[in-house]
């Protein structure tokens, strides 16, 4: 064998057996993917994970969450947490705490899908804000209505009360 080849040889061995240290990750009818343990399709595949989670395993999963962001606040560690709070109803979800946690969201460190996904999540958010004030602003409008309709009925009832006083009277003078 020529010293040539021997060397693409080894280098090509060399290659495969580095490889071969990352983990196999088949993301189901897709061509398999190499996961490194962190990016978008790692998040939302945590997230999946938790849809079928009874209330109280969910809140368990919400806490070690946060620990582990608490204690290493990686990009990573940042978005499981983010996507849990902003996709789940109280008690769980908690959208201005993820809101929060997205300020300190490291572009740097991430990768574009990483970064479009902030920005998906962060336009979410905001529509989710806009839509919960103009609701509130409703149920604000209605809660008025509902009060001057009360003041109106107890006004009406003083009236029809005032005018049947004043009827009584009336047929009793007549007498």
């Amino acid at each position: 064998m020529s010293m040539t080849r021997f060397l693409v040889m080894s280098v090509v061995a060399a290659l495969l057996a580095g490889c071969s240290e990352l983990p196999y990750y088949n993301n189901g009818g897709f061509a398999p993917v190499i996961d490194s343990g962190r990016g978008v399709n790692r998040w939302l595949d945590d997230l999946r994970e938790t849809r079928a989670m009874p209330p109280e395993l969910l809140r368990q999963t919400l806490e070690v969450w946060d620990r582990e962001f608490q204690e290493n606040p990686t990009v990573n560690n940042r978005m499981r947490l983010v996507l849990l709070l902003a996709t789940r109803e109280p008690p769980v979800g908690d959208r201005e705490r993820a809101r929060e946690l997205l300020v300190g969201f490291d572009a740097e460190a991430a990768s574009d899908s990483e970064c479009e996904l902030v920005d998906i999540m962060w336009q979410s958010l905001d529509e989710i804000s806009e839509k919960n004030s103009k609701i509130n602003e409703v149920n604000k409008i209605v809660a008025d209505r509902d009060r001057r309709i009360e003041e109106l009925e107890q006004q009406l009832q003083a009236l029809t009360t005032i005018e049947q006083h004043i009827q009584q009277r009336d047929k009793t003078g007549d007498d």
